[in-house]
């Protein structure tokens, strides 16, 4: 009972702790899969931690090479890499569990190895997400671009022409000489206030949690993105959990550090919230299928649990949900393109036929 309180209670620090260091600045993830790769190296080729650290220093940047410092100088003092890394490279909880369980097993190099690949995997995916992200952004830059430069730089030209004609304009040619004349006259304030009102959102994201939940369950309940997000979050737990129930960790404290990581707001709550049943015992297949899962995770999970394979079957489950990002991700950048494109027709077409109209019917009018 005494372990259960006690592991109840870390489990309550850790998730703390991820929300106090959420801001603080840590090494990218292409930095900490480096640092991990020498000292794995270093290590594996029989060098103590310490040395490995200190030859790790080599070629780093002044922040890192203070921070590597610092670990080191931790790690003499007494302490535990993985916390050493923690508190100084900002390292998830997740990767401190795999080294922490390298520690006490004896078997750190191997460790360090699967902590760099689950980083790496991570790594590889947020790639594909963003670069798939890359062709809608810079189409809509260049949708917005062109409609600024059509409405404020050449239909102020066309507008005197217009109305010395002395006709009642179209409704379509109104608006656009109304959006011309408006962001002419207020472009400059409507610009300050929108990088305000983004700086203040952007503020408020950064500095309160529940800022954040509202943005995250927006953003979830978005069509198709929101799916994209669930799986990303979702693939990254299942793949971190499995590596950690792999490397000999039990559920309870590979459920608790892997929760405690969950980018998703929403659904690390969720997750979080069952961790009193998982200490009491319940499977995790069971508490997985009262989750927005996909349905094949809980049954692969029950599976892995029946025989013996749990660490396994999660990162089983992580692929085949890799490959559904990949679908999604095609969905989005084959549904995005057409679209842009006929918004950027209808645009063109728009500020077209708003100048050709006024003339189409003053020329009815001359042909009477």
């Amino acid at each position: 009972m005494n372990e259960e309180l006690l592991n109840e209670v870390a489990i309550k620090l850790l998730y703390m702790q991820q929300k106090v260091i959420k801001f603080k600045r840590k090494w990218k993830r292409c930095e900490i899969i480096f640092l991990l790769e020498r000292l794995e190296l270093y290590i594996s080729s029989g060098l103590t931690i310490d040395k490995a650290l200190k030859i790790s220093k080599d070629g780093a940047l002044k922040k890192q090479r203070n921070d590597i410092e610092n670990v080191c100088r931790s790690v003499e003092a007494g302490n535990l890499l993985s916390h050493s890394l923690l508190q100084f490279v900002g390292i998830s909880n997740t990767t401190v569990g795999l080294i922490e369980n390298g520690e006490s097993s004896g078997d750190l190099s191997k460790a360090l190895l699967v902590a760099k690949s689950i980083l790496e995997t991570e790594d590889e995916l947020f790639k594909k997400c963003t670069s798939a992200m890359v062709y809608p952004i810079v189409i809509g830059i260049f949708a917005i671009l062109l409609t600024i430069g059509l409405v404020k730089g050449i239909m102020p030209q066309i507008i005197p022409m217009l109305k010395s004609l002395h006709v009642e304009l179209p409704l379509l040619t109104r608006i656009v000489i109304s959006l011309s004349e408006g962001l002419t006259k207020y472009g400059i304030y409507v610009s300050i206030g929108l990088i305000v009102v983004l700086f203040i959102f952007y503020y408020l994201y950064k500095k309160f949690i529940f800022v954040c939940k509202v943005f995250h369950t927006i953003f979830m309940h978005i069509p198709i993105l929101g799916s994209l997000l669930n799986n990303y979050s979702i693939t990254i737990f299942l793949r971190s959990l499995g590596s950690l129930v792999e490397s000999g960790l039990s559920i309870t404290k590979s459920y608790a550090k892997t929760s405690s990581v969950i980018s998703l707001l929403p659904l690390r709550e969720s997750m979080l919230s069952e961790i009193k049943n998982i200490s009491n015992g319940i499977p995790l297949g069971d508490i997985i299928a009262k989750k927005k899962m996909p349905q094949f995770v809980a049954p692969l999970i029950h599976a892995g649990e029946a025989s013996g394979t749990l660490g396994n079957s999660l990162l089983r489950a992580s692929l085949i949900l890799d490959r559904d990002i990949e679908n999604i991700l095609r969905k989005i950048t084959a549904l995005i393109e057409p679209i842009m494109m006929a918004g950027m027709g209808c645009i063109v077409g728009s500020i077209a036929l708003s100048i050709m109209m006024p003339i189409y019917d003053i020329s009815k009018v001359l042909q009477k």
